[in-house]
């Protein structure tokens, strides 16, 4: 089950990331990712508390608001990633958030890194210069996807350590859910931060009621975002309450990795299906740079595995 829930979540992710680059083309904006998204993931969470018997330790609630505010800038990152770049480089390079779980909680918190773990890291800078390589094209804002998904995977590699660290002592259900209650409501306050334009009409209104007009969208593009939302929602319950329960935040990370390579399955076999024109427009040869470059990621995750998990107690 440890192995199972993680590759479903892997899957879920790399669906995720093409309808959420489908809603973008329909007229979404990263409000409509980041907050309606993680509103939602709030609400779903927040009942779980009642299934969780541990007291709550309230002199300790900041810590899932600690844990939120990283996860806030992941979720950013990412979708800012498949918003100014293709889904073909953004999502394999968040591969190397299992390598980064390693390194922080080497350099941050005092715990041991093998020789593998340090191969590893060299495999992975390998696969992130090849993947990011192909990034560079003519006439676009290059090396933005990589440099925002490398922030994204470094996000949510410390989410991930302190989710391990922190959850025991609340109780699994009862951390997760204040984890996304903190998430709902972190990411209501950074609404007016993310660009939105005020139009004329919403001028006089206040920076909080301009945020939340600039929340209206095509009808067209609100199915892509409730199916980018439900599936954010599925991975999100696997891979932290996989995290939390067998406390192995690299272990779990080998089997999520491989949502780099199911993001270049999904744009060669189903682009056209989501209006996905990256296999046009990038053509085979880049293609098949970015799956060497995200293979290359995915040894590195597995022979960080094998080396021995940091952190794990």
């Amino acid at each position: 089950m440890q192995l199972i829930l993680p590759l479903i979540a892997a899957i879920a992710f790399a669906a995720g990331s093409m309808v959420f680059k489908r809603a973008f083309a329909e007229g979404a904006s990263l409000s409509h990712a980041v907050v309606v998204n993680n509103v939602i993931l709030g609400l779903l969470f927040l009942p779980l508390m009642a299934w969780d018997p541990h007291p709550i330790p309230w002199d300790r609630l900041h810590l899932p608001f600690v844990t939120a505010s990283t996860f806030v800038a992941g979720h950013l990152f990412n979708v800012a990633a498949l918003r100014v770049g293709d889904v073909s480089v953004a999502t394999p390079l968040l591969g190397v958030k299992v390598v980064f779980v390693a390194l922080i909680a080497h350099f941050a918190f005092g715990w041991p890194m093998s020789g593998g773990q340090w191969t590893a890291a060299v495999l992975t800078s390998a696969g992130v210069l090849i993947t990011g390589l192909t990034d560079f094209k003519p006439g676009r804002r290059t090396g933005w996807t990589t440099l925002l998904a490398l922030l994204c995977a470094g996000s949510f590699a410390v989410t991930d350590v302190l989710i391990q660290m922190w959850a025991a002592e609340f109780g699994v259900l009862n951390f997760l859910s204040l984890l996304f209650g903190a998430l709902a409501l972190e990411s209501i306050l950074v609404l007016p931060l993310l660009g939105f334009k005020a139009r004329p009409e919403t001028r006089h209104l206040s920076i909080f009621r301009q945020a939340a007009a600039s929340l209206t969208a095509p009808p067209r593009a609100w199915r892509w975002i409730g199916l980018a939302t439900a599936l954010s929602a599925i991975q999100a319950l696997l891979i932290t309450g996989t995290i939390a329960t067998w406390r192995d935040a690299a272990g779990v990370n080998v089997v999520y990795g491989t949502r780099g390579l199911w993001s270049l399955a999904l744009v060669w076999w189903a682009g056209s299906w989501f209006g996905n024109s990256e296999r046009r427009e990038s053509g085979p040869r880049v293609l098949l740079a970015r799956a060497i470059g995200g293979a290359l990621i995915l040894a590195a995750v597995v022979l960080s595995l094998q080396s021995g998990s940091p952190g794990r107690r």
